[in-house]
Order: structure tokens, then C-alpha cells, then sequence
């Protein structure tokens, strides 16, 4: 995993209106705006420290979409709806600013949780040198306005080295192919091209993940036939899975092998749906810490 930053010279960070109506306003000045990086094939993250506040933050985690989210160190805005507009650098007074809708703020450590959609817009406002702005009155006085700034200072760069990570993330995190099952048609021990892709991609993120530290691989049937060759055709299944991973560069050392024929049903088998369901082997990964 790669830290970077991208830094320009401290400076203040936080200004307070002198209005009745006041506002407080936390973004980095022109001289403090930094965006951060951590870049790996498991997880792309940009982020600006916001001083005082807390984070802003850029997040595309392997087999996900992109994200956006607020990061604060204490609660500032009142839950509801925040304004978000994209303001004018304070260099170029040609341009307007853009009004980008209402967002939701809760009440949870990230009050602000934009999809992917929406990223892509900040992304897009941020490379052109504007700044969003969240505007929400605050919780604790409803005279008083909260306003969070992120600036594109600095931003280009850090984002030329983010674009890339994206471009190289895995197709699959962890979470999503941890437990894992390939399905089989009824009688048959012969892998899919559905079950080859997924596969696949389980064999990518465990080259990519040294904690991985084995394989469990278990064969499993429906009901129909005789126990002893649904036990025989579980094992045929299992032995599949295992001959495909090893012809993909898997150690076979790490793959535990095992068969159950139909002793272990996920569904009923009353439905052909539901047998379809426990014509499987399961792949499950065993990973260092977990």
C-alpha cells in the first residue's frame, strides 16, 4: 500500500462570520490545502484534512463503486438536508457557482454519504478548479450556520496518481469472495463458464492477498439419485474446483479437499430451484487475522 501526500504550506483554517446570522466555515486556506493518498489493488482512497473539522474524503474499495463521505471529529451540522453548491475559486470571479442539489446529514460518523454518481461530480467540479461547499445550520445553535469547503489546490495531481489506482483495483474485495459457491448442473462435476469467472476472480485477489492461508473446498449434491454416487459425484465436484485452482498457479498444499454428497443442504429440495441451489461447492478462503 502507498501513503503519499500532497502538500502546500500550513496556514489557518477555520473563520467565523461577525454576522448576527454567523457562520462557521471550516476549509483549508489557499496555503494549507493538501489531498492525501492511499492507493493499493484493495482500496483507492483521496482525502482532504479539513483543519478542525476532520476529513473529506474520495473512497473506491476493490468490487465496489465510488464514494464520497464526511469524516468529522465531532458532530457540527443538524441531521437533515445540506445544501451543496460548487463555488468560484477566489481568483477567477468570471465563473458562477453551481448548485448542486440538497444532500442527506445524519446523525452517524460519516453524516454525509454521497454514491457514486454524485463523487464523480465532485471529482469533476474539484478538476476544474471550483469548490464544493456543504452549507446546514449546526445542531448545538439554529442561528448558527455550518459550512464545510473542500479546495481543488493541489488537487490534480493527487487525483492523476487516484485515477490510477482505480484503473488497476481487483474486480472483487475480500468480503464478497470470502465464502463463496460454484453451482453445477443436475448429474454433472463439469465447471461452468459462469462458475470459471468466478473462480477467476478468486484466484486474482488471493495472488494479490499474501494473508491468505488456505482454501477449504466442499462438495455438495442434491437429492436426487443414491447417497453413494451423490457422495461420489460431490467428491468429482470438490476435485474440479481443486484441479481448477491449481492450474491457475494456486498452491495445492493450501487447498484442504472435502465431500458431503447430500448430507448438507442450503434449501429444501422439494423445488428444482432449491436443488439447483445445493448442486455446489463451496470455496472458502482463510485469511491471517480473520
Amino acid at each position: 500500500m502507498r501513503f503519499t501526500a500532497i502538500p502546500a504550506l500550513l496556514g489557518c483554517f477555520l473563520f467565523v462570520s461577525a454576522n448576527l446570522a454567523q457562520a462557521v466555515i471550516y476549509t483549508p486556506s489557499l496555503n494549507n490545502a493538501q489531498w492525501r493518498l492511499e492507493l493499493s489493488p484493495f482500496e483507492c482512497r483521496m482525502w482532504q484534512p479539513i483543519p478542525v473539522f476532520g476529513d473529506a474524503v474520495f473512497s473506491n474499495r476493490a468490487g465496489e463503486s465510488q464514494q464520497f463521505y464526511l469524516s468529522p471529529k465531532r458532530q457540527e451540522m443538524k441531521r437533515g438536508k445540506a445544501q451543496l453548491v460548487s463555488t468560484a475559486p477566489v481568483w477567477d470571479e468570471t465563473r458562477k457557482r453551481v448548485d448542486l442539489g440538497q444532500v442527506d446529514v445524519s446523525n452517524a460518523s460519516k453524516p454525509v454519504k454521497l454514491g457514486k454518481q454524485m463523487a464523480y461530480r465532485l471529482l469533476n467540479e474539484l478538476y476544474d478548479g471550483m469548490s464544493p461547499v456543504f452549507t446546514r445550520p449546526a445542531w448545538y445553535a439554529p442561528k448558527e450556520t455550518v459550512r464545510i469547503g473542500l479546495s481543488s489546490v493541489n488537487f490534480r495531481k493527487a487525483y492523476s496518481q487516484y485515477r490510477d489506482c482505480l484503473a488497476s483495483l481487483l474486480p472483487v474485495n475480500y468480503e464478497q469472495i470470502k465464502r463463496s459457491r460454484v453451482h453445477f448442473k443436475t448429474a454433472q462435476a463439469v465447471l461452468t463458464s459462469r462458475s470459471r469467472a468466478l473462480l477467476d476472480n478468486i484466484i486474482l485477489y488471493a495472488k494479490a492477498d499474501s494473508a491468505i492461508t488456505g482454501f477449504y473446498i466442499d462438495g455438495h449434491t442434491d437429492n436426487v439419485g443414491r447417497r453413494l454416487y451423490n457422495l461420489d459425484l460431490s467428491k468429482r465436484r470438490a476435485e474440479t474446483v481443486t484441479k481448477y485452482l491449481a492450474s491457475k498457479g494456486i498452491d495445492e498444499a493450501m487447498i484442504t479437499t472435502r465431500y458431503h454428497g447430500e448430507r448438507y443442504p442450503v434449501a429444501s429440495n422439494a423445488t428444482s430451484k432449491n436443488r439447483a441451489k445445493n448442486r455446489r461447492v463451496t470455496v472458502r478462503l482463510e485469511r491471517d487475522g480473520l
